[in-house]
């Protein structure tokens, strides 16, 4: 391991992105549009305008913002809910798969 004298002390660095999110609980039947606020290696931080359980199992879309096909889309799973702002959530999302498009 290498010695990291600063405080990211992740596995993987998180990259601000504040890109639109298309989500979608499949077994629910439940769809929001969010902003991904950070992505990692191995998961990203969304806000939302609806709670999600904890362990549900998402597909994740994440755009461009500007008509282009998806930057990234993205099987995960809810590992931490938090409420934000009033009618906000923000969702702690764990990568399980990555899709081709």
């Amino acid at each position: 391991m290498l010695d990291r004298k600063y405080i990211e002390k992740r596995d993987f660095i998180r990259m601000k992105v504040n890109a639109p999110a298309d989500v979608s609980v499949e077994e629910a039947g439940v769809s929001a549009k969010g902003i991904c606020n950070d992505l990692s290696g191995s998961g990203m931080l969304l806000t939302i305008d609806q709670k999600i359980p904890l362990d549900s199992d998402l597909l994740v879309t994440l755009s461009s913002g500007n008509g282009d096909e998806p930057m990234l889309q993205a099987k995960c799973t809810v590992a931490r809910l938090q409420q934000a702002a009033e009618d906000k959530c923000l969702l702690g999302l764990e990568i399980q798969e990555i899709l081709e498009g």
